[in-house]
């Protein structure tokens, strides 16, 4: 069903969080133009979260957009930075509530899954496996050997490591009548690398994460729900296996992307969050919270760093600076964007910015905090700036030094 602007506003009150907003009381007013639009405003007292059809002038944050510009925003086809910047949204009042609202909603279910065209994704999962099969799908074929053949669907989840061949062979949605040996050596080594794609948000981020960070140790198998999207996390003492799916009668985790987030970077409590409600747990509780200590912390300080800007972004000394700010660090892009004497900062590199900074993690770490001089690392070239370095030197002027 294709989206409408009411539609949207209706939906807020089901996806709201209330336990990211206690205590806060706020408004935003949506002038939503064109065909389609209209006034809405968004008030949150004291957690309480509720919507009208009026308009609020002095609402505490004011959102202009057109009606096409919003519905395409919240199917995930404009950029909301990218937006701000072209002027398709205008935002008055506290820049950094507007940053921060979304952040009190679930977002909409987003499913993970393989993307890549066949003609891509088959060889080089062939590769991967290294098998005598041939893939078979419609009138294409990848590889050399015993046959596999099916529908798409079949082919692309068992390649992915994500369905056991087993019920599509029974069901007759895959063929193959080589050495079943053979096949199941092929899928042993796709499931142990199994091609997902997780949501790009920092929840999903942090499941893409998974594998690497799993030191080992536990077994069994575990379910976690993301914004309502499961993951099988299938534990073995040597590896993790991370797919999409649910387990039926297992123990299972519910939680919210940006929580999943702040859980696996060390920034939530486990023991806090299931005691506030802010995530839920089926089964036993234990084994679930003994999980989480077979994982290193998803930890990247550059990206602590760009983060943690906002917090450390110095009104007075900016004054009047208005600027959009790109960085990439290492292959990490963040925008930072200074504004009305505010600041925003967005996990992705947009085009155009004013200036660019690009370094190496650990250089960027070291001019941050002071234990490398910025002009040496311009000068030896441990940090390039494109565009203009004298407004690189006063947005850095803007904002506190975070401890060494």
């Amino acid at each position: 069903m294709a989206l409408t602007v009411d539609g949207i506003f209706l939906l807020m009150p089901e996806l709201f969080l209330p336990e990211k907003a206690q205590g806060l009381t706020v408004s935003v007013y949506y002038q939503v133009t064109g065909e389609g639009g209209g006034d809405y405003t968004c008030l949150i007292e004291n957690g309480v979260f509720s919507m009208k059809r009026e308009a609020k002038p002095d609402a505490t944050s004011v959102v202009v957009i057109g009606a096409e510009d919003w519905i395409a925003l919240n199917e995930g086809k404009l950029d909301p930075m990218q937006a701000f910047m072209t002027g398709k949204l205008k935002g008055t009042g506290d820049l950094g509530l507007l940053q921060k609202f979304p952040k009190f909603f679930k977002k909409p279910q987003k499913q993970g899954g393989p993307v890549k065209p066949l003609n891509e994704l088959v060889p080089a999962r062939l590769a991967l496996a290294g098998a005598g099969i041939k893939v078979s799908v419609g009138g294409d074929s990848w590889g050399a050997g015993a046959e596999l053949a099916g529908d798409e669907a079949a082919v692309r989840g068992l390649v992915c490591g994500i369905s056991d061949p087993g019920p599509a062979l029974l069901g007759g949605q895959l063929r193959y009548s080589g050495d079943m040996a053979l096949l199941r050596k092929a899928w042993k080594g796709w499931s142990a690398e199994p091609e997902i794609r997780f949501p790009d948000t920092p929840g999903g981020k942090a499941l893409a994460t998974l594998r690497k960070r799993y030191k080992g140790g536990a077994s069994g198998i575990l379910e976690v729900k993301v914004d309502g999207v499961p993951y099988r996390l299938d534990f073995s003492p040597e590896a993790l296996s991370v797919r999409p799916g649910e387990v039926e009668g297992g123990a299972a985790l519910g939680i919210t992307d940006a929580d999943f987030a702040a859980l696996n970077a060390g920034k939530l409590n486990l023991v806090a969050a299931l005691l506030g409600g802010a995530i839920t747990v089926k089964g036993d509780m234990s084994q679930v919270a003994a999980y989480t200590a077979h994982f290193d912390v998803d930890v990247n300080p550059a990206q602590g760093l760009l983060e943690s800007m906002p917090e450390r972004f110095n009104a007075e000394k900016a004054g009047d600076l208005e600027a959009v700010v790109g960085y990439q660090i290492d292959d990490m892009g963040y925008t930072l964007l200074i504004r009305n004497g505010a600041c925003m900062v967005f996990p992705r590199l947009m085009k155009p910015c004013d200036t660019l900074l690009k370094a190496k993690a650990d250089d960027f770490i070291a001019m941050s905090t002071g234990v490398l001089n910025a002009q040496e690392a311009f000068m030896t070239g441990k940090i390039q700036i494109e565009g203009d370095p004298l407004l690189m030197q006063k947005v850095a002027k803007s904002f506190k030094r975070p401890d060494a």
